[in-house]
């Protein structure tokens, strides 16, 4: 299975999310069975990691790489299996960009994520429940 999990930039709550899954999906021993990326809903993304982002990682010993946003194409909508919105503005950029004739878009949560600046705890704390909840789902 792939995951795609979107935000608007790709830099920060997307690539967060991408991280904590991808720590989750390793813990559970279900790294060959799922994989995962993220990319944005805004056209022409561009960046790299937050650094509050990064900070927030390292504090809660999420391990991650070097990571470059991009914008979400067609071709990610029909490689992945699964897209992970992180708002309801993300679904519906999702949607013009892409479509959803297979029904694969959600959100993590039954609310926004937000962007949380004060130390992103909010931000991660929402995410991790997101995650352990999708994961139990598909695992």
């Amino acid at each position: 299975m792939k995951i795609l999990f979107v935000c608007s930039g790709n830099t920060g709550r997307s690539p967060m999310a991408q991280f904590v899954m991808q720590k989750l999906i390793s813990d559970a021993g279900l790294s060959k069975k799922i994989s995962v990326s993220s990319a944005a809903s805004k056209p022409d993304a561009e960046g790299i990691l937050h650094q509050g982002i990064a900070t927030k990682l390292r504090m809660e010993k999420i391990p991650f790489g070097e990571h470059t946003a991009h914008t979400i194409t067609p071709e990610d909508y029909a490689a992945s299996d699964l897209i992970v919105c992180m708002d309801a503005g993300n679904v519906e950029q999702v949607k013009e960009i892409c479509g959803d004739p297979d029904g694969k878009i959600q959100m993590l949560l039954d609310k926004d994520i937000p962007w949380d600046k004060n130390g992103f705890a909010t931000t991660y704390e929402d995410i991790l429940r997101g995650c352990k909840a999708l994961l139990e789902k598909i695992a």
